[in-house]
């Protein structure tokens, strides 16, 4: 018994670790992504980081033996949150272009309280007060950030909002199917579905005033988008087996790390650092969404 509880601890432990060094990664994506905003459009560069991550992943079954026997058994919801990850990954990089990494990514936060809301609607799940009261303080604390009707309020500031929207929505289905198919799987299948959509994208995709048909990058920028892939690749992975250790009750708190790697990275590559405001909710965001993570893990013991 007390072998059991040693062995738990040490797997959430490992768990908790994983989720630190992917959440701490992650941003390195985002900080490329801004910078090379300045030569690339975000469909352009959110369609490199799915393709190159997909060949990386592909590379990786293929060496291990596991590309030839694989095996997707929900192909068709395994697209459809492929393009609902596109769909939130192309948001928050036009976003970029437009504001701070680290507001972009505090006002991202509010995916919890969204999916939150989302598994009331269409799940049926049972909202308490308990977090009715917690998302409706999260959204408080975008909406201090955000500023609506201040001279400081841009319309982008929406991007963050519509990228939450999507990925909740993504996370939503992938809680419905997560014992479909193995992580790897999921991964491999959800990359190439969105590179794919992405691609189809990109053949009639001229947007004005912003152009964004193909660009064909530079070697540089080619380097830059294979980063941009290969962070997020190794960013998942080690989030997918901190998940597969650990509850995401323990995991949730430390989730928000990536804001704190944020922070950093737009501070020093951008030299943007937030206002008193802006911390201000970025406190409130982290706490309203910690305690609905509890709160979840709470109803689900009962």
């Amino acid at each position: 018994m007390q072998e059991n509880s040693v062995l738990n601890a040490k797997l959430q432990q490992n768990g908790i670790l994983f989720m630190v060094a992917g959440t701490m990664i992650a941003p390195g994506m985002d900080a490329i992504a801004k910078f090379l905003g300045d030569v690339l459009s975000p469909l352009m560069i959110t369609w490199g980081r799915f393709t190159i991550q997909s060949i990386i992943m592909a590379t990786a079954l293929l060496v291990t033996g596991g590309l030839a026997s694989l095996k997707v058994n929900r192909a068709g919801i395994h697209t459809i949150r492929g393009i609902l990850l596109a769909c939130a990954t192309l948001f928050f990089f036009w976003a970029l272009q437009h504001m701070p990494l680290t507001e972009c990514m505090a006002i991202f936060f509010v995916q919890p309280m969204i999916l939150t809301l989302l598994s009331a609607v269409f799940l049926g799940e049972s909202i308490g007060w308990h977090r009715r009261v917690a998302v409706i303080t999260g959204f408080i604390g975008a909406l201090i950030i955000i500023r609506p009707g201040t001279a400081s309020f841009s319309i982008y500031y929406c991007l963050p909002l519509l990228a939450a929207l999507f990925y909740a929505c993504y996370l939503a289905i992938t809680h419905a199917v997560a014992a479909s198919d193995t992580p790897v799987v999921q991964q491999f299948a959800t990359g190439l579905g969105g590179a794919v959509f992405l691609s189809v994208l990109l053949l009639f995709a001229d947007i004005k005033p912003h152009d964004w048909a193909w660009q064909t990058p530079t070697s540089t920028q080619w380097a830059w988008l294979g980063a941009i892939g290969l962070i997020a690749a190794v960013a998942h992975t080690f989030v997918i087996m901190g998940m597969s250790r650990a509850p995401a009750s323990v995991l949730a708190p430390f989730g928000y790390s990536e804001i704190i790697a944020a922070t950093l990275l737009g501070w020093w590559i951008f030299g943007d650092w937030p206002s008193l405001m802006t911390w201000l909710g970025v406190v409130i965001i982290i706490a309203s969404g910690v305690y609905v993570a509890w709160r979840e893990a709470q109803t689900s013991a009962m």
